[in-house]
């Protein structure tokens, strides 16, 4: 996999500011399974509302386009604030349906996104996640999980 030095130096800020997040959607699915290919990269960060500072702070480090939100904006559950465009887009998102982030940051997975350490949401919460969502993908995704459990299983 190509490794994207923003994903990475964002990645690198978030630790740096201790913000809670998870990598959701394609690129949990590709940790477990197979490349397949995505226009972005979904980070679930924890919805403490204590955070929303730090967060806006860390993506201001980054150099986020943040003209048109505030900090209060990321207390929003349904917001997804988009940095960039495919496919190198890069969305947060404050939550993600049908699942816990309490329990899905107790069952994360660590590994590295180049050399910086990052989380990515665990098989079953990312089961969780795609069986809530209705797109195409999603359910060849779904297909995809579950077919790697059933395997690990024999």
């Amino acid at each position: 996999m190509d490794i994207s030095h923003d994903y990475e130096e964002l990645f690198r800020i978030l630790n740096d500011c201790k913000i809670k997040y998870l990598v959701v959607g394609a690129y949990a699915v590709i940790f477990y399974s197979e490349p397949r290919y995505t226009k972005d990269i979904d980070i679930w960060i924890s919805p403490e509302a204590n955070d929303v500072n730090r967060i806006y702070q860390s993506l201001k480090k980054f150099g986020a386009p943040l003209t048109r939100v505030s900090p209060d904006d990321f207390k929003d559950r349904n917001m997804i604030f988009q940095i960039g465009v495919a496919p190198v887009r890069i969305d947060i998102m404050m939550d993600l349906p049908g699942v816990s982030f309490e329990l899905a940051w107790e069952n994360r997975k660590k590994t590295h996104y180049g050399k910086t350490p990052i989380n990515i949401l665990g098989i079953s919460q990312l089961i969780q996640a795609k069986k809530k969502a209705k797109r195409t993908q999603d359910k060849i995704d779904l297909e995809r999980l579950l077919q790697i459990v059933k395997h690990k299983k024999k």
